[in-house]
């Protein structure tokens, strides 16, 4: 079995954030009440999930404590997999809520915003690169045609072809990848 440790006192009591204080009470009475027969059998992380439990009461249940903890817990931030948030970004994000006086929430939008800006931007790239390749092939291709058809029809108008190929090709692509930016332009 896979123990993570949970991190928002809400889910510790399995509660949601607009609890009341009765239901805090019940819940806190209902988990203890499970783990601590646990205990008694000698189930060894028994105590650390009793302890859990009873600081996440002590905070929600005391009105002052569990609005401070309301103002300082990202509900959406919660770590999934049980590691401790780390204390440097934590502290990067103190600063920069307070630095730009930016509530939770618009900060949140503006960093949303960013990830659909970045992957717009990576599949762009990707579209991009591939846009290229391809041009690259089909210009090679076309040398490679141009190349057999002299080896095996020599003529004069061949190697005047040959000679434009070059910037009409490279003028050709410009505009086909004009054309494609302004296709996949973000909005």
């Amino acid at each position: 079995m896979n123990l993570s440790k949970k991190e928002n006192h809400y889910q510790i009591l399995g509660v949601d954030k607009n609890a009341s204080s009765l239901q805090i009470g019940e819940a806190y009475s209902q988990r203890l009440a499970f783990w601590e027969p646990m205990l008694q059998l000698g189930i060894s992380f028994a105590k650390e999930e009793i302890l859990n439990l009873t600081r996440s009461f002590q905070v929600l249940s005391d009105a002052e404590k569990r609005k401070e903890y309301d103002s300082k817990l990202d509900f959406d931030f919660v770590l999934l997999d049980g590691k401790t948030k780390d204390p440097e970004m934590e502290e990067a994000y103190d600063v920069y809520r307070t630095g730009h006086k930016k509530t939770y929430e618009q900060i949140l939008a503006e960093f949303t915003n960013f990830k659909e800006d970045l992957g717009f931007t990576l599949v762009n790239l990707k579209l991009t690169t591939i846009y290229l390749v391809l041009c690259l092939i089909v210009y090679s291709v076309f040398l490679m045609f141009i190349s057999f058809i002299e080896e095996s029809y020599p003529f004069e108008g061949l190697q005047t072809v040959k000679n434009l190929s070059s910037p009409v090709f490279l003028i050709l692509t410009v505009f086909g990848y004009w054309l494609f930016r302004k296709r996949f332009k973000h909005k």
